[in-house]
């Protein structure tokens, strides 16, 4: 009979590896791509890697969470990283096939929800894809909300012409705070709630436009941004990280609700200009599902919605108790590893 227990790093990563490939198979972004790379490199390392994670508390942090073990074998994971002082994520929930519909993934997100709890966490966020009816109907029943949905766009082919017309015009970088100013209203109130940007995220390098490129280029980035403007008002800007060495080119774009429907195609054509010629690696944008317009003139470019994720929260203080009573019963079978 199986159990859940604590994750154990200087055992389990390896299974991690293997559970998780077989869950999410070729839906894996290039960051769950790598994740698992690292989750078998690590479980390799034998007694080294049970010394990083000593000397390590940060490396410990990242694999925290509980594990299903079926007679030694890890068939099932949910993973927590605390995101703030009374913030905390899950990720990572997976059941191996030939154990679901038993109940698992339930009592595994029941057991993290607990720890959570017990942590002094009071939010939970998640992320879940939405043509993953189980997974939602499963958060759903135990409280969660959605907070709103984010479009995962990919280009791995040269960027296809857009009809001639307007552009976006080169960005001011004396006008960074204005930009900032502009990531608040544009971005919906769920999704600025998950994640509010800083100021200083909007803060150039340096002030002078070549040595602020300059200084893209020494972190192995070519950095394009424009912007567009009505009138004096900033309302639309979007950037283009171009890694040099040809791994995951970044694309960034912030509308103003206002201009919804106007800016979008001077703001692709403009910044897809460096991706129209061959290029190595991926082009990725996430952007939330509100715009609409730009995801069908991305889509036009060569673009395609590689998935559509859900954010989700969750308020322990108001959730329902039993649901943060797991491990409490005498007939739990909950262990530490």
């Amino acid at each position: 009979m199986g159990f859940i227990r604590m994750m154990n790093p200087k055992k389990d990563l390896e299974g991690l590896a293997d559970l998780l490939e077989e869950a999410f198979g070729s839906d894996l972004s290039q960051e769950g791509r790598e994740l698992i790379r690292d989750l078998r490199l690590l479980g390799k390392m034998g007694p080294l890697s049970s010394l990083l994670f000593a000397l390590d508390s940060a490396l410990r942090g990242e694999f925290k969470g509980f594990v299903w073990d079926e007679g030694g074998k890890v068939a099932g994971n949910v993973s927590v990283s605390q995101a703030g002082w009374d913030r905390w994520h899950i990720s990572n929930v997976a059941v191996a096939s030939a154990y679901r519909s038993r109940g698992i993934a339930r009592r595994l997100m029941q057991a993290a929800l607990t720890y959570i709890w017990e942590q002094g966490g009071r939010w939970v966020t998640l992320q879940v894809r939405e043509d993953n009816p189980v997974a939602v109907s499963l958060y759903r029943s135990l409280g969660f909300e959605e907070l709103g949905k984010v479009v995962e766009m990919e280009l791995e082919a040269p960027a296809k012409p857009l009809p001639p017309g307007n552009q976006a015009i080169e960005f001011d970088l004396s006008r960074w705070m204005d930009e900032y100013e502009l990531a608040t209203e544009s971005i919906p109130s769920g999704l600025l709630w998950l994640e509010r940007p800083s100021p200083e995220g909007f803060r150039p390098l340096s002030f002078n436009p070549f040595l602020n490129r300059l200084a893209y280029l020494a972190q192995g980035y070519d950095l394009h941004h424009v912007m567009v403007l009505k009138g004096e008002e900033m309302v639309a800007t979007a950037a283009l990280w171009k890694s040099l060495w040809g791994k995951r080119h970044k694309l960034q774009f912030l509308i103003h609700p206002e201009v919804r429907g106007e800016v979008e195609e001077a703001l692709a054509r403009s910044i897809l200009k460096p991706l129209a010629k061959p290029f190595r690696g991926v082009a990725y944008t996430k952007i939330p599902a509100e715009y609409e317009e730009l995801a069908r003139i991305l889509e036009k470019a060569g673009f395609k919605t590689a998935r559509v994720l859900i954010q989700m929260r969750l308020d322990l203080e108001s959730a329902d108790k039993e649901v943060l009573s797991y491990g409490r019963g005498e007939d739990e079978d909950f262990e530490d590893a």
